[in-house]
């Protein structure tokens, strides 16, 4: 009979959900209604129909559906939903979607790519001086690290680290020139009696020779307690130098004079080899450290060779640094005792119970005074080929 009826459950959905619903005809007129708010009209024309079917009435929310020749609309409370009143977009748009969608997605990454990067150069600046402080606490330097904010805590713990190694430091550099020092004393009178005794026309030849190898042996313990104060002193970095201007030339060629003039055994000769290029080249470093380097090379040749050798010095131009090679054709050491010395800086061997050290500890202290002059050293050396040590200090360009 052209009546619309609503079953019992749609009702009840309809109240549930607090939804209203009309039937509006081809004329406009509302056929039918089900819990219809009092604001909301009765009659529409076409234009009203136009209008809400994409979105409102009476600022409720509504959808329709095509009932025969009639309208079916359904109101849902008012901010339950939110509708877009257009539905369509021109056709170059959707073409350009895909280049659009492109265009976001590289931005995206861009954006993501740029946010890290500045955290990571964020991080990196405040990770920097940390790592670089805990670098030369490997290398035995000091540090004192100024850092704020997250790793502030981390950069004090740094800071009382350090001050607790240079305390170490300095204790075992005073021990070690304390006791240098208590064993300079008794040394002296040894060597000052067995000087006498040697020299005595009073004493047996045989008690002048034993005393003359006391005295000689005494000497070489000064001087090796000479050497282990000074190491530990550069080691810690407690030993002063004053750097200046050094024509390195004119130092080689005293200190081989000092060696000639000094009645050395007629077994050992010297080979001089300066490049005259080198005479007025000069290196900033302490003039008195690097004598006792080069002396301690010349020396070790000396002492580890009892039958003789012959001792080149040279001297040349390499590249933006002076190069010294201080070799000699003795006896050399073996290829494992090589590697030793290489490796373990403080290697000692002796060779007899004459306290005829082997090349170690005087190594030890040319490394550590042509390392803060910010040289290298390098060694080699074959059994029976002799030994073989290169200096190379860079010049004063100034």
């Amino acid at each position: 009979n052209g009546e619309y009826i609503l079953n019992n459950k749609c009702q009840k959905d309809l109240v549930t959900n607090n939804i209203w619903g009309i039937v509006i005809d081809d004329n406009g007129n509302v056929v039918w209604k089900h819990n219809l708010p009092k604001e909301i009209p009765l009659n529409y024309s076409l234009q009203d129909v136009a209008t809400f079917s994409k979105g409102y009435i009476e600022n409720y929310p509504v959808f329709t559906w095509k009932q025969g020749n009639d309208l079916l609309v359904l109101g849902y409370p008012k901010n339950s939903y939110s509708k877009f009143m257009t539905n369509y977009l021109p056709l170059s748009a959707i073409q350009k979607t895909p280049f659009l969608f492109l265009i976001m997605l590289v931005s995206n990454i861009a954006i993501l790519f740029i946010v890290y990067y500045l955290s990571k150069r964020n991080v990196m600046l405040k990770i920097s001086p940390i790592l670089n402080g805990i670098d030369k606490l490997s290398h035995g330097e000091t540090v004192t690290l100024n850092i704020n904010g997250e790793l502030e805590e981390i950069g004090n713990r740094i800071n009382e680290t350090s001050l607790q190694l240079k305390k170490q430091n300095q204790a075992r550099a005073n021990w070690i020139s304390g006791v240098s020092h208590d064993i300079r004393t008794p040394l002296s009178m040894i060597m000052g009696y067995a000087d006498r005794i040697s020299s005595s026309l009073n004493v047996e030849e045989n008690a002048r020779k034993q005393a003359n190898i006391i005295k000689i042996q005494s000497v070489k313990i000064k001087n090796l307690v000479q050497d282990l104060n000074l190491v530990s002193q550069l080691n810690y970095n407690v030993q002063p130098h004053q750097e200046k201007p050094v024509h390195f030339c004119k130092l080689i060629r005293e200190i081989v004079a000092e060696y000639l003039n000094s009645n050395i055994n007629n077994k050992f000769e010297f080979e001089l080899n300066l490049n005259h290029n080198t005479e007025q080249i000069t290196i900033i470093g302490d003039e008195r450290l690097l004598c006792r380097a080069i002396q301690n090379i010349i020396s070790n040749s000396i002492n580890h060779n009892e039958n003789g050798c012959i001792i080149s010095v040279r001297l040349e131009i390499n590249g933006n640094n002076l190069e010294l090679v201080i070799s000699d054709n003795g006896k050399g050491i073996s290829e494992k005792e090589l590697q030793k010395i290489q490796s373990t800086p403080h290697y000692l061997q002796s060779t007899d119970n004459r306290l005829d050290l082997r090349h170690g500890l005087g190594l030890l202290l040319v490394k550590e005074i042509i390392s803060i002059h910010k040289g290298t050293v390098s060694i080699s050396s074959a059994l029976n080929k002799g030994f073989s040590t290169t200096i190379s200090l860079p010049i004063n360009n100034q």
